[in-house]
Protein backbone atom coordinates (compact mmCIF):
# COMPACT_ATOMS: atom_id res chain seq x y z
CA UNK A 1 0.00 0.00 0.00
CA UNK A 2 0.94 3.63 -0.89
CA UNK A 3 2.61 5.25 2.29
CA UNK A 4 0.76 8.31 3.62
CA UNK A 5 2.49 11.71 3.76
CA UNK A 6 0.28 13.81 5.99
CA UNK A 7 2.00 17.23 4.95
CA UNK A 8 1.35 16.43 0.83
CA UNK A 9 -2.28 14.91 1.04
CA UNK A 10 -5.81 16.46 2.83
CA UNK A 11 -6.41 14.64 6.27
CA UNK A 12 -8.12 15.61 10.30
CA UNK A 13 -6.86 14.34 12.95
CA UNK A 14 -8.63 13.74 15.46
CA UNK A 15 -9.24 12.05 18.89
CA UNK A 16 -11.67 9.40 19.30
CA UNK A 17 -12.20 6.15 21.15
CA UNK A 18 -14.26 3.06 21.17
CA UNK A 19 -17.29 4.83 22.38
CA UNK A 20 -16.89 7.14 19.32
CA UNK A 21 -15.96 5.22 16.56
CA UNK A 22 -19.94 4.07 15.90
CA UNK A 23 -21.38 7.93 15.79
CA UNK A 24 -18.48 8.38 13.05
CA UNK A 25 -19.67 5.14 11.15
CA UNK A 26 -22.80 7.06 10.82
CA UNK A 27 -21.55 10.12 10.01
CA UNK A 28 -19.89 8.22 7.07
CA UNK A 29 -23.24 6.14 5.96
CA UNK A 30 -25.78 9.00 6.62
CA UNK A 31 -23.87 11.00 3.88
CA UNK A 32 -24.59 8.65 1.53
CA UNK A 33 -21.57 10.07 -0.79
CA UNK A 34 -19.95 6.24 -0.02
CA UNK A 35 -19.06 2.76 -0.51
CA UNK A 36 -17.38 1.33 2.40
CA UNK A 37 -14.72 -1.39 2.29
CA UNK A 38 -12.67 -3.06 4.35
CA UNK A 39 -8.81 -1.75 4.20
CA UNK A 40 -7.59 -4.89 4.28
CA UNK A 41 -9.21 -8.24 4.33
CA UNK A 42 -9.10 -11.40 7.12
CA UNK A 43 -6.73 -13.97 5.62
CA UNK A 44 -7.76 -16.51 3.58
CA UNK A 45 -10.88 -13.85 2.65
CA UNK A 46 -11.50 -11.10 -0.13
CA UNK A 47 -11.90 -7.44 0.81
CA UNK A 48 -15.78 -6.73 2.38
CA UNK A 49 -17.82 -4.05 1.83
CA UNK A 50 -20.09 -3.09 4.48
CA UNK A 51 -23.37 -0.95 3.70
CA UNK A 52 -24.12 -0.33 7.15
CA UNK A 53 -22.89 0.55 10.34
CA UNK A 54 -24.00 -2.40 12.15
CA UNK A 55 -21.96 -5.05 9.45
CA UNK A 56 -18.85 -3.23 10.29
CA UNK A 57 -16.87 -5.29 12.72
CA UNK A 58 -16.03 -4.66 15.75
CA UNK A 59 -12.43 -5.37 15.91
CA UNK A 60 -9.36 -4.03 13.74
CA UNK A 61 -11.17 -4.75 9.89
CA UNK A 62 -13.83 -2.48 11.19
CA UNK A 63 -11.04 -0.03 12.31
CA UNK A 64 -9.28 0.83 9.13
CA UNK A 65 -11.49 1.56 6.34
CA UNK A 66 -11.60 2.99 2.81
CA UNK A 67 -13.91 5.04 1.64
CA UNK A 68 -14.66 5.29 -2.48
CA UNK A 69 -16.96 8.56 -3.17
CA UNK A 70 -20.04 7.19 -4.99
CA UNK A 71 -19.28 8.38 -8.66
CA UNK A 72 -15.94 9.57 -8.72
CA UNK A 73 -13.92 6.56 -10.47
CA UNK A 74 -13.49 3.49 -11.61
CA UNK A 75 -13.67 2.23 -8.01
CA UNK A 76 -10.87 0.31 -5.47
CA UNK A 77 -8.86 -2.77 -7.02
CA UNK A 78 -7.82 -5.70 -4.41
CA UNK A 79 -4.47 -6.17 -4.87
CA UNK A 80 -3.21 -10.31 -3.39
CA UNK A 81 -0.49 -10.09 -0.78
CA UNK A 82 0.86 -13.76 -0.65
CA UNK A 83 2.12 -14.76 2.50
CA UNK A 84 5.54 -17.41 2.91
CA UNK A 85 4.21 -20.81 3.17
CA UNK A 86 4.64 -22.02 6.45
CA UNK A 87 4.14 -18.82 8.75
CA UNK A 88 0.91 -19.54 9.02
CA UNK A 89 -2.15 -21.75 8.03
CA UNK A 90 -3.08 -18.83 6.17
CA UNK A 91 -2.38 -18.46 2.12
CA UNK A 92 -3.05 -14.78 1.22
CA UNK A 93 -4.82 -11.38 2.33
CA UNK A 94 -5.83 -8.69 -0.30
CA UNK A 95 -5.57 -5.24 0.11
CA UNK A 96 -7.74 -2.66 -1.14
CA UNK A 97 -6.86 0.15 -3.22
CA UNK A 98 -7.64 2.79 -5.32
CA UNK A 99 -5.91 6.78 -6.44
CA UNK A 100 -9.25 8.49 -5.24
CA UNK A 101 -9.77 6.13 -2.13
CA UNK A 102 -10.22 8.15 0.92
CA UNK A 103 -8.73 6.42 4.47
CA UNK A 104 -10.37 6.26 7.39
CA UNK A 105 -8.49 5.22 10.39
CA UNK A 106 -9.37 4.46 13.75
CA UNK A 107 -6.40 5.40 16.50
CA UNK A 108 -7.26 5.01 19.99
CA UNK A 109 -6.15 4.69 23.66
CA UNK A 110 -2.75 2.72 23.62
CA UNK A 111 -2.91 1.44 27.25
CA UNK A 112 -3.99 4.25 29.30
CA UNK A 113 -1.12 6.31 29.41
CA UNK A 114 -1.65 7.67 25.90
CA UNK A 115 -4.38 8.33 23.03
CA UNK A 116 -3.41 8.32 19.09
CA UNK A 117 -5.00 10.16 16.85
CA UNK A 118 -7.95 8.97 14.47
CA UNK A 119 -7.56 9.83 10.85
CA UNK A 120 -9.13 10.88 7.55
CA UNK A 121 -6.81 11.18 4.81
CA UNK A 122 -6.46 11.13 0.56
CA UNK A 123 -4.21 11.73 -2.14
CA UNK A 124 -4.04 14.74 -4.15
CA UNK A 125 -4.23 14.51 -8.25
CA UNK A 126 -0.77 16.28 -8.21
CA UNK A 127 0.05 13.16 -6.12
CA UNK A 128 -1.38 10.33 -7.65
CA UNK A 129 0.46 11.87 -11.35
CA UNK A 130 3.31 11.57 -9.40
CA UNK A 131 3.19 7.77 -8.44
CA UNK A 132 1.48 6.48 -11.87
CA UNK A 133 4.04 5.65 -13.62
CA UNK A 134 5.49 3.66 -10.53
CA UNK A 135 2.13 1.69 -9.68
CA UNK A 136 0.76 0.95 -13.23
CA UNK A 137 -1.98 -1.42 -11.64
CA UNK A 138 -3.62 1.24 -10.23
CA UNK A 139 -4.67 3.06 -13.94
CA UNK A 140 -4.87 6.59 -14.78
CA UNK A 141 -5.10 8.95 -12.07
CA UNK A 142 -7.16 11.24 -14.62
CA UNK A 143 -9.79 8.69 -14.70
CA UNK A 144 -10.88 9.54 -10.86
CA UNK A 145 -12.99 12.95 -10.47
CA UNK A 146 -10.66 14.58 -8.03
CA UNK A 147 -13.12 17.10 -7.55
CA UNK A 148 -15.38 15.03 -5.99
CA UNK A 149 -13.30 13.10 -3.78
CA UNK A 150 -12.27 16.47 -2.11
CA UNK A 151 -15.68 17.64 -1.60
CA UNK A 152 -16.75 14.54 -0.04
CA UNK A 153 -13.66 14.35 2.05
CA UNK A 154 -14.10 18.31 2.71
CA UNK A 155 -17.71 17.25 4.19
CA UNK A 156 -16.58 14.07 6.15
CA UNK A 157 -14.02 15.92 7.58
CA UNK A 158 -16.48 18.53 8.83
CA UNK A 159 -18.98 16.24 10.18
CA UNK A 160 -16.58 14.77 12.63
CA UNK A 161 -15.78 18.28 13.96
CA UNK A 162 -19.41 18.88 14.53
CA UNK A 163 -19.04 16.00 16.47
CA UNK A 164 -16.45 17.25 18.69
CA UNK A 165 -16.77 19.06 21.64
CA UNK A 166 -13.80 20.24 22.42
CA UNK A 167 -10.11 20.90 20.61
CA UNK A 168 -6.45 20.32 21.38
CA UNK A 169 -4.32 22.33 18.94
CA UNK A 170 -6.38 21.82 15.50
CA UNK A 171 -7.36 18.10 16.70
CA UNK A 172 -11.28 17.60 17.35
CA UNK A 173 -12.17 15.93 20.39
CA UNK A 174 -14.94 13.43 20.83
CA UNK A 175 -17.39 13.28 23.85
CA UNK A 176 -15.66 9.66 24.73
CA UNK A 177 -12.21 11.17 23.97
CA UNK A 178 -12.30 13.80 26.07
CA UNK A 179 -13.76 11.64 28.97
CA UNK A 180 -10.55 9.56 28.44
CA UNK A 181 -8.64 12.19 28.24
CA UNK A 182 -9.58 13.88 31.57
CA UNK A 183 -9.66 10.86 33.38
CA UNK A 184 -6.48 9.51 32.19
CA UNK A 185 -4.58 12.82 32.70
CA UNK A 186 -3.52 12.85 28.85
CA UNK A 187 -1.98 16.57 28.88
CA UNK A 188 1.23 15.96 26.32
CA UNK A 189 0.65 16.30 22.52
CA UNK A 190 3.13 15.01 20.26
CA UNK A 191 4.38 12.35 17.93
CA UNK A 192 0.65 10.62 16.80
CA UNK A 193 -1.55 11.53 19.79
CA UNK A 194 -1.40 12.97 23.84
CA UNK A 195 0.43 11.27 26.65
CA UNK A 196 0.60 11.19 30.21
CA UNK A 197 4.04 11.70 30.41
CA UNK A 198 6.03 14.55 28.71
CA UNK A 199 8.44 14.05 25.40
CA UNK A 200 11.51 12.48 26.83
CA UNK A 201 14.23 15.24 26.41
CA UNK A 202 11.42 17.69 25.66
Amino acid sequence: MISWDSAAVPNLDFYATENDWPTVLHAVFDSHLFRVFEADSEPDREVREFHTVDEVPAGSSGRHLMLFVVGSGPGPTAKRIDFVPGISDARFRYSCEGWGLIQLHYGGPFGDQELRWSHTNHNTEKRAAAWASTLHRLGDPAAWDWTAVTSASGKLNRAIRKLAIDKIGSHPVLPGAAQFIAAANLRHEYGTGIHAMPCFGG
